[in-house]
């Protein structure tokens, strides 16, 4: 089977997640074993956040990965942690020479049989729910193109994640959420038309400036479509920064 298949594949399985109402555990245990096969890291440790604000371990692909999770929360020192708390990536190309940040969980997971890693925040909108430990056996870690392939099963499982509910939906939630979601997208569609006539765009062009503002405001496009629609947010301010090239001619 080829990588893209496989990656078509554990992307597929996770989102179906959503469907399934899969038992949080299993799929934790399936990002984990996506990262190994896809990535090609010797161990993985996915990690949640309690409801007391602090880790737990979910899943764990090999003994001494289990062993070095534990040291880590016990310690409470190491990139996993950092990770959850700071919100970014953390790579260590070599845990040898990272004593001096980690003096108490580095020399361990070397102990362990482990030179390199990279932590992953598991994030829903900007938020911390857990973490991903990749773990390698030899120096120097994974390429960034890995890594990055890894952050976005993450973050697929990490959606899954909480919108899991111990009781399978009734039929009428669904059809609430969908009527919401249908709602939302005639929000935006008037949004988008508002822009277009003032600013003299084209709807694709509008689009484009609609969600270039949500994004450098870092707040969700039906938020400023709907703050466009109630009047809160003028039209000219949003198109205020669009460059020349995004205007029609």
């Amino acid at each position: 089977m080829g990588r893209e298949q496989q990656l078509a594949e554990a992307l597929v399985g996770l989102a179906d997640s959503f469907a399934d109402d899969i038992d949080p555990v299993v799929l934790a245990d399936r990002l984990a074993r996506n990262c190994v096969e896809l990535t090609g890291v010797d161990a993985v440790g996915v990690l949640a956040v309690s409801s007391r604000g602090d880790l737990r371990t979910m899943a764990v692909t090999e003994e001494r990965a289990a062993f070095l999770e534990f040291f880590q929360l016990q310690a409470d020192e190491g990139p996993c942690l950092d990770a959850f708390r700071e919100g970014h990536r953390i790579d260590v190309p070599d845990l040898e020479g990272s004593a001096e940040r980690w003096p108490v969980m580095a020399p361990f997971a070397v102990r362990c049989g482990y030179r390199s890693l990279h932590a992953l925040p598991l994030r829903v909108h900007r938020q911390s729910v857990g973490a991903v430990n990749l773990l390698l056996r030899r120096p120097g870690g994974l390429t960034a193109l890995d890594v990055e392939l890894a952050q976005a099963l993450a973050d697929v499982a990490a959606v899954a994640l909480v919108s899991w509910r111990p009781e399978a939906p009734r039929a009428t939630d669904i059809s609430n959420r969908v009527q919401v979601a249908l709602a939302a997208k005639a929000t935006v569609d008037m949004a988008t038309g508002m822009l277009a006539e003032t600013g003299g765009l084209t709807l694709e062009e509008a689009r484009r400036a609609l969600r270039r503002y949500a994004e450098h405001h870092h707040a969700r496009l039906t938020d400023i479509a709907h703050a466009l629609v109630r009047r809160a947010l003028r039209p000219d301010t949003v198109l205020a920064g669009l460059p020349d090239a995004d205007r029609a001619d």
